[in-house]
C-alpha cells in the first residue's frame, strides 16, 4: 500500500493540484479578458495582472510544484506508466472541474472518452 501511495499517489496528487491551479488562473484569465499581444510590455503587464491576486500567485506556486510532486513519483515508477497516469487523471479532474467550477458543458462524448480513459487506467493497473 505504502509504495502504491507513494507512485500513483503522488502521480493523483500531482494531476490534481495541477488542475485545481490551472482553474484558478482560467477563473483570473476570464476577469481579465483575451490577451492583446500589441507589445511585449503588454504581454508582460497582462502576466503580473493574472498574477497579482494572493489567490492567483498562490495558484501559480502550486502549477510549478506539480512537476516536482510528479517528479517524486517517478523516482518509484517507470515513465511508461507514470506518463499516461498523470494525462488521465489530470483530463477526467479536469473535465469534473471545469463542468463544476466554471460551468462547462459536459457531453456524451466527453463521458465516452472518460470511461476509455478508466479502461485504459486499469488496464495499467493490471499490469
Amino acid at each position: 500500500m505504502r509504495e502504491f501511495l507513494l507512485s500513483w499517489g503522488l502521480i493523483i496528487f500531482a494531476a490534481l493540484i495541477d488542475v485545481l491551479a490551472i482553474l484558478v488562473i482560467k477563473i483570473r484569465l476570464n476577469v481579465l479578458g483575451a490577451i492583446q499581444f500589441d507589445s511585449f510590455l503588454s504581454v508582460f503587464k497582462y502576466c503580473i495582472k493574472v498574477i497579482s491576486t494572493p489567490v492567483t500567485f498562490f495558484a501559480t506556486f502550486f502549477l510549478f510544484l506539480s512537476p516536482i510532486v510528479y517528479a517524486f513519483a517517478l523516482s518509484r515508477i517507470n515513465l511508461s506508466i507514470a506518463y499516461p497516469l498523470i494525462i488521465a487523471f489530470s483530463s477526467i479532474f479536469l473535465l469534473a472541474f471545469s463542468t463544476i467550477i466554471l460551468n462547462e458543458t459536459l457531453t456524451t462524448k466527453h463521458l465516452v472518452g472518460v470511461l476509455f480513459i478508466l479502461v485504459g487506467i486499469f488496464i495499467i493497473y493490471l499490469k
